[in-house]
């Protein structure tokens, strides 16, 4: 795939999503509609695309999507917040606006290439779980979730990239990003 035929898919992605933002909540938990977390993690990386390729106005329509999600960096991350850097590239973008604060939480990472990289989250017994996983890039990568037992609970390797689940017992869970490509891959991860 050309970078302006992938450039073209990515932006597409994100004004679909853009749209797809005001889809009522019913439909939304439909297992064929993209969860909110799955539309943060492609928003990302749309915003993403965005900027390497000078974009101001996909580049908004993919903050537009992360900011009406009330999506935040993940408590425990340290990496640097990409979301501050992409608004002061776009003007006349208006200041965010504050979502629910138990809105969905982002990270970006990188994945060397045959290597994973990986992470803990704590999710709550009975309480919907979902991870979304975006890159910006056509990097083959895999999400896989483990239960504190290092037991799968979820392997993804498809398009979609989402684990949604229901935990039996409040526990950490180790969230896996592998990358099956020949180079390093940069990659979103939303959890909700």
């Amino acid at each position: 795939m050309s970078p302006s035929s992938r450039k073209s898919m990515v932006i597409a992605g994100g004004l679909a999503m853009a749209a797809m933002f005001g889809v009522p909540a019913a439909a939304q938990d439909d297992a064929s509609s993209p969860a909110l977390g799955e539309r943060v993690a492609l928003a990302l990386a749309s915003a993403q695309t965005a900027q390497t390729h000078s974009d101001p106005a996909a580049l908004a329509q993919a903050l537009a999507v992360i900011e009406r999600s009330g999506a935040r960096p993940l408590d425990d991350w340290k990496g640097e917040d990409p979301v501050p850097a992409w608004r002061a590239l776009v003007p006349e973008s208006p200041s965010p606006l504050r979502g629910s604060p138990l809105g969905p939480g982002y990270r970006s990472g990188k994945a060397p290439p045959g290597r994973s990289d990986s992470f803990e989250q704590v999710f709550l017994s009975g309480k919907k779980a979902s991870i979304a996983l975006s890159t910006p890039s056509d990097t083959a990568l895999t999400l896989q979730v483990l239960d504190a037992d290092r037991r799968p609970v979820c392997t993804t390797a498809d398009a979609r990239r989402a684990c949604r689940w229901v935990p039996l017992f409040t526990q950490r869970y180790v969230i896996e990003v592998r990358n099956g490509g020949n180079r390093v891959a940069e990659y979103f991860l939303v959890v909700e």
